[in-house]
């Protein structure tokens, strides 16, 4: 176990911590510009501009945890660690700041929609989806603006993903500094 967790945490990067750090960012901005109005409506934009911004990051040079033909043995600690706990501790900060607020759900469906387009991408590469008709073009479409392309190596986490860095600490500033 310790040599699994030593080999995974070489090859870390944390892309859907970007991701979930720039939803964030989203959520909040979407409340500063709509959250006196239509709660429903907010939500709606939050989680679609979260869904924007992710194919617009996707196109920014970035690293990911390992390459494409080891993403299975990995993908339990990344769901783990990259995914799920960081959300669980900017909500769960942002939640005994301010409780349950317009904002809190706003900021939880722009990290929603800034996840979806992976977790929609992740449900087909463990067939649990079917990659054909819509679902493929999504696929394709999303793997396709990544800045490397989709037939081509990924990188590993380096110096390409200081933007993400960047944009965590904005997330925790905005959050729970702020």
């Amino acid at each position: 176990m310790i040599v699994f967790l030593a080999d995974f945490l070489d090859n870390k990067e944390m892309i859907a911590l970007g991701h979930t750090a720039i939803g964030t960012i989203i959520g909040i901005s979407t409340y500063n510009l709509v959250g006196q109005g239509d709660l429903t409506s907010g939500l709606i934009i939050a989680g679609a501009a979260g869904v924007v911004s992710h194919y617009i990051t996707d196109f920014i040079p970035h690293g990911h945890f390992v390459r494409l033909d080891k993403l299975k043995n990995y993908l339990m600690p990344i769901i783990a660690f990259d995914l799920l706990l960081p959300i669980i501790l900017l909500l769960s900060g942002l939640y005994l700041k301010n409780g349950f607020t317009d904002q809190f759900f706003y900021i939880l469906f722009g990290i929603g929609g800034a996840q979806l387009p992976d977790i929609f991408d992740g449900l087909i590469f463990i067939n649990f989806i079917v990659n054909k008709g819509l679902a493929k073009k999504e696929y394709d479409f999303h793997q396709g603006l990544h800045w490397h392309g989709k037939d081509s190596k990924t990188l590993l986490l380096g110096a390409l993903d200081i933007w993400q860095l960047g944009m965590v600490f904005v997330a925790l500033y905005l959050t729970i500094f702020k």
